[in-house]
């Protein structure tokens, strides 16, 4: 092909491009590639090329008066191409570029017209109408009469929206079909009430259900005709609703009320899906209604009625519940939903009530079978977690007997059944913390605490004492304290963290509920030891804090439960603490910081106490450890025990020596107090550098 080029123009061959000489015959071949005649090729080429460009350019003309001229927003008309070069032929035309089509207005809420409002309010008039021609003017008329005028109504209104579905007239479709609706119940209503025909002799029971069956039939009749109406399906369903439960008369109390029940839900479900938008939704929620119904006639009729009548009743339930379990696998492999998860776990726990109901004559062993078999599902359930509907199948049940169980138990006052309930149910805990990564935090702390539950319900049983009681529950708490030490980092270790918090607890009520303080203490040691190991292993501070809180009451409760009074018995466990709390701040960090807290918890109580009591030994040894302090303070530069010893030393001193100064004549302090201030005066200057000195080296202390 030829490329454009400005005029004046160059004929071209059309396969390489290259210029046939001016003049050349038509039948001249290229040069270059030996293309026959390449000038005319080139000429023929070109004017293929210059009507296509023609074209494309009317097409485009064209499509830009068809937009301006279409509904919706309005856009400028696309300008024409340009007009191409002047040459004979040109390349081959691109597709043409449209523009995209603007987006159109936002659909507008759906909201109630004036004609549905006036429709509906048509509609209520009539049918209120009808009710009072029926319930007030009946009696002016003949009864043939009124029940042709009511018949009249109900045609011409079912009639009238037939009509309005056939001009697609929506509104009015459905508000006639409403109309003719109730006023067909009406009829049937003041049919018998008036004695229409003698129907007021006629059962009670066989009248409804005939009466529901004939408007079931013709309102099925009406759907079928007006496939667009949503009112009549929906009233055939309302209305054929009761007609088998109806019909079966006083057997519907037993096992067969059961199957009516669920032969209906079956019924509403399969019609469910060929019936449009909302009419389709009334039958689901039908056939579920039903289906609950039936659940609970059956499990009614398992725990209250005979054993054979329970038996039947469960046998149709778990049939059921069998066949539904069946549609939802078959609709999981295509790839459907299965459904709610509380409802395919509602639907597997149905038999298993029916079933407890049924195991009630087996007395006292009843309850924890129930629990026990309940925890086995669960087990079942954990090792099929990985499939969702497998699952909540095993899920449900289980929750079913262990709640069923549970209950029994606690109301019958049975603690020591309860324990081993209790310490059943961790199995299936620990297998969902070990196998299952999202339940492992759950798992862990329900693991931990359902042996501390079963601990305290043996105790409430009396079947284990208190103080072994309060021994496992420490030993527990110790336990959790290690597996949230060997899982650091992990969901799992603040669930046993926290699980050991309340175990703990338990052992300290436990223990000091019958005021065996000693254990106390020795429990809280021991929890507290657990969790110093864990904070240390873990750089886990506020633990730290917690364990020696915990350590130092242990000791308190121990010294008080073996009556001791001294003072250092209980501020010295306390200052070591705080020591222990400061760790490697001791050499690295500030004085008052790390020493000064526990320096003053461990020698203000001491000194205070030396002060107030007349004991030379308690102020000895005060004494001497304000020396050591203050030894120590000064051989390592440290500021707080260099002031604490100090003024330890100096309070001691004054006190000591004030009743010996007061023995002295009287001349004797005022001659010591004036040389002492001749001395001073003397050498004032020299004694003010090196009281400055003093200061800045103990500034200088750390």
């Amino acid at each position: 092909m030829t490329a454009p080029t400005a005029a004046p123009w160059v004929l071209r061959c059309p396969v390489c491009s290259t210029p046939v000489p001016p003049g050349a015959p038509p039948s001249t071949p290229c040069p270059t590639c030996g293309l026959p005649a390449a000038a005319h090729a080139g000429l023929v080429v070109g004017r293929i090329g210059v009507t296509l460009a023609d074209l494309h350019r009317d097409r485009d003309a064209l499509l830009a008066t068809l937009r301006t001229a279409a509904p919706g927003p309005r856009r400028p008309p696309t300008p024409p191409p340009a007009p191409p070069t002047p040459f004979p032929y040109a390349p081959a035309p691109s597709a043409p570029t449209h523009p995209a089509p603007a987006a159109g207005p936002e659909p507008e809420r759906r909201r109630v017209s004036p004609q549905q409002v006036l429709v509906g309010l048509g509609a209520l008039l009539v049918v209120a109408a009808s009710l009072a021609l029926v319930a007030v003017a009946w009696t002016r008329f003949g009864i043939g009469f009124q029940a042709g005028v009511m018949a009249t109504a109900t045609a011409a209104a079912a009639v009238g929206s037939g009509w309005a579905a056939r001009r697609g007239l929506r509104a009015t479709e459905e508000g006639l079909a409403a109309t003719a609706a109730a006023l067909l119940l009406v009829d049937v209503g003041a049919a018998r009430s008036l004695g229409l025909l003698g129907l007021d002799a006629v059962d009670g029971r066989v009248y409804a259900a005939v009466a529901a069956g004939v408007v079931a039939v013709l309102t099925a009749g009406l759907a079928a005709r007006t496939r667009s109406t949503l009112v009549w399906p929906a009233v055939a369903l309302l209305a054929a609703e009761p007609v088998l439960l109806l019909a079966l008369g006083d057997l519907v109390d037993g096992v067969l009320g059961v199957a009516a029940l669920l032969v209906v839900a079956v019924s509403d479900g399969r019609v469910a899906g060929v019936l449009p938008r909302w009419s389709a939704e009334v039958a689901r929620v039908l056939a579920g209604v039903s289906a609950a119904a039936a659940a609970a006639r059956a499990v009614a009729l398992a725990w209250t009625g005979s054993p054979l009548t329970g038996a039947g009743a469960t046998a149709l339930v778990t049939a059921a519940a069998v066949a539904g379990g069946v549609v939802l696998v078959r609709r999981a492999e295509r790839g459907h939903p299965a459904g709610a998860p509380w409802a395919v776990a509602g639907l597997a726990a149905v038999p298993a009530l029916a079933v407890a109901g049924l195991v009630q004559p087996a007395g006292d062993l009843a309850a924890p079978l129930l629990a026990l078999a309940g925890l086995a599902a669960a087990s079942a359930a954990v090792l099929l977690w990985s499939s969702p509907l497998r699952r909540e199948v095993g899920g449900g049940p289980a929750v079913a007997l262990v709640a069923v169980g549970t209950t029994q138990l606690v109301l019958a006052d049975r603690p020591a059944a309860l324990a081993l309930v209790a310490l059943v149910a961790a199995v299936p805990a620990a297998l969902a913390a070990v196998t299952h990564r999202a339940a492992r935090a759950a798992g862990t702390a329900l693991a931990l605490l359902l042996p501390g539950v079963a601990v305290l319900a043996a105790r409430e049983g009396d079947v284990l004492g208190t103080s072994a009681a309060g021994l496992l529950l420490a030993f527990l708490a110790a336990a959790a304290l290690g597996a949230a030490t060997t899982r650091l980092g992990a969901p799992e270790e603040r669930a046993a963290a926290l699980a050991a918090v309340v175990l703990a607890a338990a052992a300290t009520g436990t223990g000091a509920s019958v005021g065996a303080w000693g254990q106390v203490g020795a429990q809280l040691a021991l929890v507290g030891g657990a969790a110093l190991a864990h904070s240390v292993a873990g750089r886990r501070t506020v633990t730290g804090w917690i364990a020696l809180a915990d350590l130092v009451a242990a000791a308190w409760v121990a010294l008080a439960g073996a009556a001791v009074v001294t003072t250092e018995a209980y501020s010295l466990p306390l200052a070591a603490a705080l020591l222990v709390a400061a760790g490697p701040r001791l050499v690295r960090g500030p004085s008052w910081q790390s020493w000064g807290p526990a320096l003053l918890v461990g020698f203000a109580p001491s000194l205070v106490t030396a002060l107030a009591v007349d004991q030379p030994l308690r102020t000895l040894l005060v004494g001497l450890a304000g020396v050591v302090a203050f030894v120590a303070g000064t051989w390592a530069h440290r500021q707080a025990p260099f002031l604490v010893g100090a003024v330890t030393v100096g309070v001691l001193g004054v006190v000591e020596l004030a009743p010996w100064v007061g023995r002295l004549d009287s001349w004797v302090p005022l001659g010591a107090a004036g040389l002492l201030l001749l001395v001073v005066g003397a050498t004032y200057e020299q004694r003010r550098q090196q009281a400055r000195e003093a200061v800045a080296w103990v500034s200088q202390l750390r």
